[in-house]
């Protein structure tokens, strides 16, 4: 049996096209805005695509530059990611974006005819390709696929034809082909949630293969494969400091997890230390994009009921580990009750490390969402005329995706914030 790649859609040509070497251009210069000065609205929201039927989709990514959004789409027993080209250049007047599809990413198990047996098979197209994530300025991709076969592994893939982070890759730790992708990992139990360092230079993700979830560190300029943990429970969901030093991630067992974090991940001074641990489920930490502060989701609630898991709220604590790791003195960390958790998707903070922007679990509202201010706990509701709102993204400079329902089933939204409007002006000004 043979797997294979698909990228189904854009055609690029197999040999590249020899052209005349181009006249160097000026590096663009870059925007630095002073978010005091700006306003934080939402000034308009479309929906990404409105093709009707019957399928979810889910867990929306913004590349670097915000030229693509990554979203999962869930299609009974088979999982594909759609990424879509936005518009580039200057928005009009009424942000109306243009938005194209441009790849449908998946690994299917290809079988010989020989063998019948393998045709009926249990798994034979329960193809899932999920966990998309981007590297920091590329249009080069990672996520975690069966291949359609049922083992678990860690790809990359590009967008762009010939895209110099894949063509380093490629180079320096020589992965396996399988199509139009790569394997990064290759083991029996499950390798998965990939997580890029912003430097582009290192691989944090999750693996099975010692019979337990630990971390592990890929480093993509020498090959290097290091263990990272080696705890009892299991470690998932690794976070990277904006300075791709640290990592911040979920701990713990059955009934309760801890936020822990690896200082100097990779390097010989390397320590873990324990940021939270108590009698309350702490999960899915994230750093605010000045790295000064974590932020992440914990049953933890004001009537101190610790039994009531249904109920998730949000604490932020400072990324030094100078905030307790437990007790009446970490509750003064504690922001916002009743958000609602996505079970991918950590805090969704603005490019200020001020403003957060979230759903509310508010049966009655539909989960409506809602604009927090870390400095002065305010919040303010968005009237995006959608229900059901989960899956919330905020791109580096300001753009939104978040997930709603629409006839029944799960669609992506994009909403324009002012911060991204005065980014964009700035940018074209100069």
């Amino acid at each position: 049996m043979v797997i294979t790649g698909c990228t189904k859609s854009v055609k690029y040509p197999t040999t590249p096209v020899q052209k005349e070497p181009e006249p160097e251009q000026p590096a663009e210069p870059e925007v630095k805005l002073d978010y005091d000065q700006i306003s934080l609205e939402i000034i308009h929201i479309q929906q990404l695509d409105e093709k009707a039927g019957p399928f979810n989709t889910y867990n929306p990514k913004f590349s670097f530059d915000e030229s693509y959004i990554a979203v999962e789409v869930n299609l009974d027993t088979f999982n594909k990611i759609y990424i879509y080209r936005i518009n580039s250049g200057e928005l009009p007047d009424d942000f109306a974006f243009m938005i194209q599809k441009v790849q449908e990413v998946y690994l299917t198990e290809s079988h010989d005819e020989k063998i019948i047996e393998d045709f009926f098979r249990s798994s034979f197209q329960e193809s899932f390709n999920y966990e998309f994530n981007w590297f920091p300025a590329s249009s080069s991709y990672l996520f975690t696929s069966n291949a359609g076969i049922g083992e678990y592994n860690i790809f990359i893939g590009s967008v762009e034809p010939e895209d110099i982070t894949l063509e380093a890759i490629q180079q320096s730790i020589h992965p396996k082909s399988f199509g139009d992708y790569f394997m990064m990992t290759e083991e029996v139990k499950k390798d998965g949630q990939a997580s890029v360092s912003p430097d582009g230079t290192k691989i944090a993700f999750t693996s099975g293969r010692t019979g337990n979830g630990d971390l592990y560190l890929l480093n993509l300029v020498k090959g290097d494969l290091k263990r990272l943990t080696y705890s009892e429970d299991t470690d998932f969901f690794p976070r990277w400091s904006p300075d791709s030093r640290d990592i911040v991630y979920t701990t713990g067992g059955k009934h309760s997890h801890d936020i822990h974090i690896i200082r100097n991940a990779g390097k010989e001074n390397e320590y873990n230390e324990v940021l939270i641990k108590w009698f309350f489920d702490d999960v899915l930490p994230a750093y605010s994009p000045d790295g000064e502060k974590i932020s992440f989701y914990t049953t933890y609630n004001q009537e101190r009921d610790p039994f009531n898991t249904k109920r998730w709220a949000l604490m932020i604590i400072p990324s030094d580990g100078s905030a307790p790791q437990a007790g009446k003195e970490l509750i003064k960390y504690f922001h916002v009750p009743d958000v609602v958790k996505d079970n991918t998707q950590g805090t969704a903070w603005f490019p200020d490390s001020t403003h957060i922007i979230l759903a509310k679990n508010i049966d009655r509202d539909y989960n409506p969402i809602y604009i927090y201010n870390t400095e002065t706990r305010q919040e303010s509701l968005v009237e995006t005329g959608t229900n059901i709102n989960h899956d919330i993204s905020v791109s580096s400079n300001g753009l939104i995706s978040f997930r709603a329902q629409v006839l029944g089933w799960d669609r992506i939204f994009i909403a324009v914030s002012t911060y991204f409007q005065e980014y964009r002006r700035e940018k074209y000004q100069n």
